[in-house]
């Protein structure tokens, strides 16, 4: 009880330092000539993209198609030596 008077003599007299009026920054009205951008409507679903279920595919080919330097179009994949073609 004893350390509570101190502080609330403390917090009572730096609240009697704070001015009474707000700034004028807070209190003045907005500027009448500001220009306001007319809300547009953007529907909740805008670029969303649907993706559909497929079948699994070989782990290793899907690698390798992602991997730097990977060129699935000239098919340089082991797969085909593997599978004896």
């Amino acid at each position: 009880m004893i350390k509570l008077v101190p502080l609330a003599a403390l917090g009572l007299g730096l609240g009697a330092c704070v001015p009474t009026t707000p700034p004028t920054y807070l209190v003045a009205p907005s500027s009448i000539n500001a220009d306001i951008r007319d809300p547009g409507y953007s529907p909740v679903t805008a670029g969303i993209q649907n993706y559909d279920v497929v079948e699994p595919l070989d782990w290793r080919e899907l690698n390798r198609r992602v991997a730097p330097g990977a060129n699935p179009e000239r098919g340089d994949s082991d797969d085909a030596a593997r599978r004896g073609r």
